[in-house]
């Protein structure tokens, strides 16, 4: 039965099953903050994923499809604690470092371009804000217009990003060159937009060790250069997209120069690392 049940997954399937074991058995070995609930939660996402594996229906096929957005973002919110039990130690110091030497005129220009007008300040918050709907618009494109194999191999290197990233956060922690909110207004300006986006985030990012690689980098070029050959007409659009998003990691100080790099070269790994790894874990059935 168990053979039959991962001989019916996809390789997308089976990484996020892998990762999703993974999590699960450090979550019994470091046994963090509120870690009952994170197994129950990580337990909870694999069966899921075992289950639709086996399923049929349009209806079930559908959630299928898009069980990973669920998984990524529950994965993400629940990491803090297990990073923190897991790696006390903090890189920003050297991070900051690094950033002084080789980055400090760039991290500032890049910084305070524009002068900081309120109203390009809200355009770049909505911009990063809309992270996640680039990795999931460029999947419904594989999806709705190229069909299931285009979109397995799409979805699958975007989880890769996501996962690397997740391993990214638990080897250098840091939580990058963020403003307390307090005094994010002032520092950062913006106006009523701005404000806005700050709030949610300061509510809804509850892992904030996650600077280094800046998976907003990574996961916004990443879909970027897997839709350019199979949608050259969107691709123009989709890279400015992903530019937006990349310049607004540092413009509103969540991430340090350095990250983005480190994310640039993350999408370049994710590439070169998904076929092969797909084909292996298909030849695991």
């Amino acid at each position: 039965m168990i053979r039959g049940t991962i001989a019916a997954l996809r390789p997308s399937e089976r990484l996020t099953a892998l990762v999703l074991a993974g999590l699960l058995a450090l979550v019994f070995l470091a046994r963090p903050e509120g870690w009952a609930l994170r197994a129950a939660v990580f337990a909870g996402l694999l069966l899921a994923v075992l289950w639709l594996g086996r399923v049929r229906g349009k209806g079930l096929l559908l959630l299928r499809d898009f069980l990973p957005v669920g998984v990524v973002l529950l994965v993400f919110l629940l990491l803090q604690p297990l990073v923190v039990a897991v790696n006390p130690h903090r890189c920003d110091a050297a991070l900051i470092a690094f950033d002084g030497r080789w980055f400090g005129p760039l991290a500032r220009a890049w910084h305070g371009a524009f002068g900081r007008p309120a109203a390009v300040t809200d355009l770049v918050y909505l911009a990063y804000a809309s992270f996640y709907l680039l990795p999931i618009a460029v999947g419904v494109l594989a999806r709705v217009r190229r069909g299931p194999e285009l979109f397995e191999r799409v979805v699958f290197a975007i989880l890769l990003g996501f996962y690397l990233s997740f391993l990214g956060y638990f080897l250098w922690p840091a939580e990058g060159p963020r403003v307390p909110e307090a005094l994010a207004a002032a520092q950062l300006g913006g106006g009523a937009v701005s404000q806005a986006v700050r709030a949610f985030l300061h509510g809804a990012e509850t892992t904030t060790l996650d600077a280094f690689p800046s998976g907003h980098t990574a996961l916004s070029v990443l879909p970027a250069i897997l839709a350019t050959r199979p949608f050259p007409r969107l691709a123009p659009l989709l890279w400015a997209w992903a530019a937006a998003v990349v310049f607004a990691t540092v413009y509103i100080g969540v991430h340090y120069v350095a990250d983005v790099a480190a994310g640039l070269l993350l999408a370049g790994l994710g590439m070169a690392l998904a076929p092969p790894l797909s084909r292996w874990l298909s030849a695991r059935g």
